[in-house]
């Protein structure tokens, strides 16, 4: 007869799983986490669900239920639920309730109003915006040769000057206003003398080429900041897009067409019964259509996910530099500016809120990469890095850029999510340190407060166990 196997229920063993759950229970949740507070619904048979109740009666309970992943767009959707299988409901307190009831209705403009500049980039389907809706553009001269026609948007904290369609302009002034909003928000200004930001937005990359060209400018970036000039140079090729789907759309309706004659002509030599084997070649066509206007909507999709990212890195390295470092002072460590720009452009802006604290995907799987070869920039070589590391103006410079680049953004995120540096004084004094010329490796020491291989050890074991939704697998 085998032994019997040990029971677990010994002095040590309850002890170690109580120390576990009180760890486990006490542990921060992720930095991507959602903050929100909800009314909770509990059901009989099934999970719990969050949100905001809109109505309760003997017969059913009416929830606006509310998903916010790390990463992703925040879900909303109503949800009816029978009384008799709720067994409890959860309110939040009246003041609660009135914030998370404030904040779902921002949201819902929010979407409304890019839905509708959106659509409005799409001549298939040109909605006229409400008055309220559209942002006052003016007239003003082209800056490349001083005669074409551009349209400007003048904010408090930008000039958006573009020779773009004014649906375009309207989309980006949008979305630059609310993410400068929600920069405000999250990094408070520290000075009041800044001066407005101008952003230069082209209509093509041959454009955005010769501009840069006419400044002096050899770069393969598709965006850029010149603090000197406080001026943002940005590439965008949403109308250029949306003409050519608009040209493959009409394609596609005639070859539509074309086939439902095809069709009818088959019907009445086959007496209304086509053999599969006849029309499969219809059939087959039909389906190459939908498949390449989905191609072709998912690039759509994409170059606008680009050209938001690249509106939301620049327009961080301008609201660093002027509103809470400002450049006429010093710069701040480049890769810290480029490292922060990367976190802060994949951000979320929602509600008015900026949702930070998810590690992108595709820099966290590079990040691995790197680490499982070897190849992650040493932090000696990150942090005695200067500009030159971070400008793509050739080919040849592309895996240099993207070593540094990929280095700064890990070390930024492990400082802002993990040690929690990002807007305290230690972090000012780092830059002041940065500013007066004091050697780079002993002023990033005095702001961790340890040697540097003893951080270094702790951030890389850190990003080996990092996950997409900013949790730490301990």
């Amino acid at each position: 007869m085998s032994n019997p196997r040990p029971s677990l229920c010994l002095p040590w063993a309850l002890a170690l799983l109580t120390a576990c759950a009180a760890a486990f229970s006490a542990a921060e949740p992720p930095p991507g986490a959602d903050d929100w507070k909800y009314d909770i619904v509990y059901r009989k048979k099934s999970p719990p669900l969050q949100g905001l109740v809109l109505e309760e009666t003997a017969k059913r309970v009416l929830l606006k239920c509310v998903t916010r992943k790390p990463g992703a767009p925040t879900l909303v959707f109503l949800e009816s639920l029978p009384r008799n299988e709720v067994e409890r409901v959860e309110l939040l307190d009246p003041k609660e309730r009135d914030l998370l009831t404030r904040r779902l209705e921002t949201l819902k403009k929010e979407r409304e109003l890019l839905t509708t500049r959106l659509k409005a980039l799409d001549p298939a389907a040109r909605p006229e915006a409400a008055a309220d809706d559209r942002l006052d553009l003016r007239p003003v001269p082209w800056v490349l040769d001083g005669k074409s026609k551009a349209l400007a948007y003048q904010s408090a904290h930008f000039q958006l000057v573009s020779n773009a369609s004014q649906e375009v302009i309207q989309l980006a002034a949008i979305q630059l206003e609310q993410v400068y909003g929600a920069y405000a928000r999250t990094l408070p200004p520290r000075t009041t003398a800044a001066k407005t930001t101008t952003l230069l937005l082209t209509r093509s990359q041959a454009d955005y080429q010769a501009l840069l060209r006419g400044q002096g400018h050899n770069l393969l970036n598709p965006a850029f900041y010149d603090a000197g000039k406080n001026q943002i140079v940005c590439a965008c090729d949403l109308q250029r897009l949306s003409d050519e789907l608009e040209r493959t759309r009409k394609i596609h309706e005639k070859q539509r067409t074309e086939l439902k004659q095809r069709e009818a002509d088959l019907a009445k030599v086959y007496g209304g019964k086509i053999p599969a084997a006849v029309l499969a070649p219809i059939e087959e066509a039909r389906k190459n259509i939908r498949a390449a206007e989905q191609r072709n909507e998912t690039a759509f999709q994409q170059a606008q996910r680009r050209l938001f990212q690249r509106l939301y890195h620049e327009a961080f390295h301008a609201y660093l530099a002027t509103y809470v470092y400002p450049a006429a002072e010093g710069e701040v460590p480049r890769w810290l500016n480029e490292g922060l720009a990367q976190i802060f452009e994949t951000a979320l802006v929602e509600a008015g809120e900026l949702r930070l604290g998810h590690a992108d995907r595709e820099r966290l799987d590079a990040v691995r990469l790197a680490l499982r070869k070897g190849t992650l920039l040493s932090l000696t070589e990150l942090l005695q890095s200067g500009p030159k590391q971070f400008q793509v103006a050739h080919t040849a410079d592309l895996q240099l850029a993207d070593r540094y680049y990929l280095a700064s953004w890990a070390l930024a995120f492990y400082l802002t999510f993990e040690r929690k540096l990002l807007g305290t004084r230690a972090l000012d004094e780092y830059i002041q340190a940065h500013r007066r010329g004091d050697d780079p490796l002993e002023a990033f020491a005095s702001l961790v407060g340890q040697p540097l291989a003893l951080f270094e050890k702790a951030y890389l074991q850190y990003l080996k166990n990092l996950r997409a939704d900013g949790s730490v697998a301990r």
